[in-house]
Order: C-alpha cells, then structure tokens, then sequence
C-alpha cells in the first residue's frame, strides 16, 4: 500500500507543477516581471555604450546592487509567496490537499514551479546583461558573468524556498517577505559582517566569488561555506513547510 502512494505521489507531482504554472504566470505578474528582468539588460547596454574599462564597476553596480540585491529578491518574493499563498486565501488547497497523495510531493511540486519561473527571468537577466556588457573583456568577464548566474541560480532557489515556507505560516507572507528583504538582507547584513552567515544575499555572493574573485566587502562569505550553507538553508525550509503542510487541517476534519 505504501509504494502505490508513493507511486501515485511522484506520478501527480507534474500536474501540480502544471496548475502551479498557470497561477504563477498570470498576465499581470508576468508582464511586471518581464519588465523588471529588462532593467540589468537596459543598464547593461548603458555601460557598454558608457565604455566604461572596469569589470569591477559593472558588478558592483549592476550585477550585485540591481540584479542581485532587488531584482532576484522581487521576483523570488513574489512566486515564492503565490506558490500556496492564492489557494490558501481563496480556500481551493482544500481541493489539493484532499487528494490522497503525500504532502511532500505537493511541496515539491510548488517549489519546482516556483524556482523554476524565478530562475527562467533572473538567470537570464543576468546572463544576458553579462554578455553584454562583459563581452570584451574576455575570459575575465566570461568569469565575472557565469559568476553572477551561479550567484542568481542559488539565491533563487533559497529565497524562493524561505518565501514559500513563509506563506504557510503567516497570510501576510508577502508583506513579512518583503520587511525581511528591507530590513535584514538590504540593512543590517550590510552593516553587520556577523550577519554575513545568516543572510542568503551573502550566500549567492560567496558562490560567485568562487567563479571570479569579489572584493572583501562584496563576498563575506567563502564560496564553500556560501555554498553549504545555501543548501542547509534550502533542504530546513522545505522540511519545515512539509512539516506545517501535513499538519494544515481540512475543514470539519478530525
């Protein structure tokens, strides 16, 4: 009895990505999101029409303040938090979590949604931004691009996690989100080198200081640690919202 549940868990895990699709993408927010993945590219051309000669100004000011520091942020913030957040407020989870299916799979499935839209719009941003304006600086700038990419990937994944464990806690999810991307990542991990480890901005960065060297005041964290870190980060937030799923309970249920 128990391998058909699982069998029929895995087997809905694609429909669920599916609908999850769907609500994630609706015209209004994807328009929002095209339009705010096009900034790093706009800035980008700036730069290079600019013919500014340093690596270092495009990254930091760019790569890291705007694509890294609000874009990824937004965007994770807001998939992450829509992911559950919709079907909890309008009371269709009901629907979902009746099913006899694992409550792990419908977590899975959500934030394989989520992460994937919000790695599709900030990878490619920065990808692209990267081509453009680090073209001709060769291998290093190739370095410096796949960095960012890497640095975007990873803090995808982990914001997009932390933001969709939150919205099963709280309905004002979008709203704590953002006073935590304000608050803790955008000031007081910037004034305190001890909230380096603490702060997942810090963890992408570590990771593309390992791709191409950042300044001490850049990357706090080294790329092994960013990395290890990142991942306990990711697999805590998705047990914790399995955990908070299984015990979410159905009207006039026992």
């Amino acid at each position: 009895m128990r391998g058909i549940a699982l069998n029929s868990s895995i087997a809905v895990i694609p429909e669920i990505v599916s609908v999850t699709l769907r609500q994630l993408l609706g015209r209004r927010r994807a328009i929002l999101l095209l339009l705010l993945a096009t900034v790093p590219i706009l800035l980008a051309i700036l730069f290079r029409l600019a013919d500014v000669h340093r690596i270092g100004a495009f990254t930091a000011g760019i790569m890291d303040a705007v694509a890294l520091t609000m874009l990824l942020p937004l965007v994770a913030i807001l998939f992450g938090t829509a992911a559950f957040g919709s079907e909890i407020d309008d009371g269709t989870a009901v629907y979902l979590l009746a099913k006899p299916i694992g409550r792990w799979a419908i977590v899975l499935a959500k934030l394989i949604a989520a992460v994937a839209v919000t790695l599709i719009l900030t990878v490619a941003s920065a990808g692209i931004a990267g081509a453009i304006a680090l073209q001709p600086y060769g291998e290093e700038g190739a370095e410096a691009a796949r960095g960012f990419m890497a640095a975007m990937a990873v803090g995808s994944v982990c914001y997009v996690t932390l933001f969709m464990a939150l919205s099963l806690f709280t309905r004002r999810a979008l709203v704590v989100a953002i006073a935590y991307w304000l608050i803790w990542e955008g000031l007081l991990s910037s004034l305190l080198a001890g909230i380096a480890n603490l702060s997942v901005r810090q963890y992408a960065l570590g990771v593309a200081g390992g791709f191409y060297k950042l300044s001490a005041n850049e990357a706090r964290v080294a790329p092994s640690t960013a990395l290890t870190l990142a991942i306990v980060l990711v697999v805590v937030a998705t047990v914790v919202a399995i955990w908070k799923l299984m015990r979410f309970e159905l009207p006039g249920g026992d």
